[in-house]
């Protein structure tokens, strides 16, 4: 449909380049992350939740620490993935987002080890 359009000049070519937001709250933070999960670059993903979880792990969303955990999941990093697991520990109880992601988790560890 775009080359359509491009053949008949009807509109401009468009440039799409990368560009990081600026991270001013939770929600932008996961936005970020799941960008990046979706081009799966998980490291780049981890590398963002870790400049940020220091000192607001407690103000981080489910939805923030699940793409975290699924950046863990998808690179098979359990170290990281049980270090995210000891810091949320006490708010995981009523979090099915959360322990669904820590089942998806150690569930691939897990397969992966048999293998």
């Amino acid at each position: 449909m775009l080359n359509t359009f491009f053949k008949h000049r009807s509109i401009n070519p468009i440039i799409f380049t990368q560009r990081y937001l600026t991270v001013k709250s939770d929600v932008d933070l996961n936005v970020q992350m799941k960008l990046l999960n979706d081009r799966k670059q998980f490291r780049k993903s981890l590398d963002l939740f870790d400049k940020y979880k220091e000192n607001n792990i407690n103000k981080l969303s489910s939805s923030t620490i699940t793409q975290a955990l699924k950046a863990c999941a998808q690179i098979c990093d359990l170290e990281r993935g049980s270090t995210i697991h000891r810091l949320i520990s006490s708010r995981i109880n009523n979090d099915f987002y959360i322990l669904a992601s820590l089942i998806h988790l150690y569930s691939k560890i897990k397969k992966l080890t048999f293998l």
